[in-house]
């Protein structure tokens, strides 16, 4: 009776509609124009106008007992008006476009393992203040007090004594101190520039994944369009006695399997997409689409320099040299402090006579035991420790540099393999079989082998062309080099 429209936002429910009552003639809604006649001539037959009269008041009763409107004036040729407020249409963000390079440069600024290294590097220069300052221990104040009496016993009077004494290093603690905090500052740098360069590779590598996870879902999907095909066939084919029903049957196994990759399929695009979006920084709920192909030129790379260039340019090395020199900048600084400190600093004593005294005073510790022996040594054995694991991590780079290599090569033939040695000839065998099945020279077993064949062969070169992407951009940590990525 009342075509009333609600909005998104007012939840199916009828408790927020706003409704004016206004001493009219006619029935309205804001939306739809007038609705009713009530007290005017109207074609309709009496009937019809009494009974819009009770929907009318039904409606009254309702919303005053609600508390929405206030109680009617016994007056004739009420109004009722529906105050529904237009739906606002929602903009949808456009989605954003990411590359493969669009996406390592995110994930230099936006990865969440950013945070503590750039934490370490806003507390080096409370390090730095504490090396710049002239003395590195407060000074000692030292006062006495005692009478003085003679011989036969008398007090004369009291001796009082105050001096101020300031300890000087020996050792150099300032100096070192100010190597250890540059230690500390490059070691700080070193950290983020190692973390930048992971999660560049990290977010590489899960856009590769993401992609390559899109490429096999655009395959399972053509295969299931080749095999409902398949399947009208042989349905067709069983119901006019060609063929045996359980070709159909079987026709219908393989394409439930193939169903059923395209959601493993979709599965593997969200767990990709939320490691990039974890890497990027990007909104759990913001629309983004991938740009770029997987399927990229072969092109030459400079694998001699990689391998003379890797030792200086990979961050990594860098990031664990810097940390071995803080260790030993560390032990320096140990050793620092447990050399000798001389005291210098000046007294004044007034004696129970009344005499006053002024001296100035410098005290010397004398040869003996290391109290920081042990500590020394511990921080010794660390900074060792700390250089040989630079050694060995410079051997784990080379190797890890010509396994990538080995790696990228290995995959462009094999994916060159797979497209001109298995898909192609597939591709083509399929159609034919295709073609032949559907006027029974064949029998289905043949088709869906070939069927079979082309889904393997064309997954694995995706998986081919994403191991090509994955090598250069795992080199991509031990050589800061864009031409890797195929550009200039």
């Amino acid at each position: 009776m009342f075509p009333l429209t609600r909005p998104a936002h007012m939840k199916n429910t009828q408790r927020n509609l706003p409704i004016s009552v206004r001493r009219d003639k006619q029935l309205t809604n804001p939306h739809n124009g007038p609705v009713a006649e009530a007290t005017s001539a109207s074609p309709r037959s009496g009937a019809v106008r009494h009974m819009t009269q009770l929907v009318c008041a039904w409606m009254l009763v309702a919303a005053t007992a609600r508390g929405q409107v206030a109680a009617p004036t016994p007056r004739s040729g009420w109004r009722t008006t529906l105050n529904v407020p237009a739906n606002p249409k929602k903009e949808s963000a456009a989605p954003a476009v990411i590359d493969l390079r669009t996406a390592m440069s995110l994930a230099e600024q936006r990865a969440p393992e950013l945070l503590e290294p750039e934490a370490e590097r806003k507390a080096v220069p409370a390090v730095r203040a504490a090396a710049d300052r002239v003395v590195h221990r407060p000074p000692r104040a030292v006062m006495s007090l005692g009478p003085r009496r003679l011989s036969g016993g008398a007090q004369l009077g009291w001796d009082v004594t105050a001096g101020v004494y300031q300890e000087f290093s020996l050792g150099g603690y300032g100096r070192h101190l100010g190597s250890y905090a540059s230690a500390l500052e490059e070691r700080a740098n070193a950290n983020y520039a190692s973390a930048q360069r992971d999660a560049r590779v990290l977010a590489g590598l899960a856009w590769v994944d993401a992609r390559v996870a899109r490429e096999t879902l655009a395959i399972r999907r053509e295969a299931l369009a080749g095999t409902k095909e398949t399947l009208r066939v042989a349905e067709a084919r069983a119901q006019v006695g060609k063929s045996s029903p359980a070709e159909a049957a079987l026709a219908r196994a393989l394409m439930g399997s193939v169903e059923a990759s395209v959601l493993a399929a979709l599965g593997d695009i969200t767990v990709a997409d939320a490691q990039l979006r974890y890497l990027c920084g990007i909104e759990l709920h913001q629309p983004f689409e991938l740009s770029g192909s997987l399927n990229t030129e072969a092109h030459e790379i400079d694998e001699n320099g990689i391998r003379q260039h890797v030792l200086a340019q990979a961050p990594e090395l860098a990031r664990m040299r810097a940390s071995a020199r803080a260790l030993e900048q560390a032990a320096e600084l140990g050793k620092a402090a447990s050399r000798p400190h001389i005291e210098l600093g000046p007294s004044v004593t007034r004696e129970g006579t009344g005499d006053w005294i002024f001296l100035g005073n410098v005290s010397l510790p004398l040869p003996g035991v290391d109290p920081f022996a042990a500590d020394n040594a511990h921080r010794r054995m660390e900074a060792e420790m700390a250089r040989a694991r630079v050694a060995v991590a410079e051997q784990t780079a080379l190797r890890e540099v010509e396994i990538a290599l080995h790696e990228r090569e290995h995959a462009l033939n094999l994916r060159e393999s797979l497209r001109v040695g298995t898909i192609e000839p597939s591709t083509q065998a399929v159609r034919e079989f295709q073609l032949q099945y559907e006027v029974g020279r064949i029998d289905l077993t043949t088709l869906l082998a070939a069927r079979r064949e082309m889904l393997n062969a064309q997954e694995r070169w995706a998986l081919a062309a994403g191991d090509v992407r994955r090598a250069e951009v795992k080199l991509l940590r031990f050589a800061n080099d864009p031409r890797l990525l195929g550009g200039p």
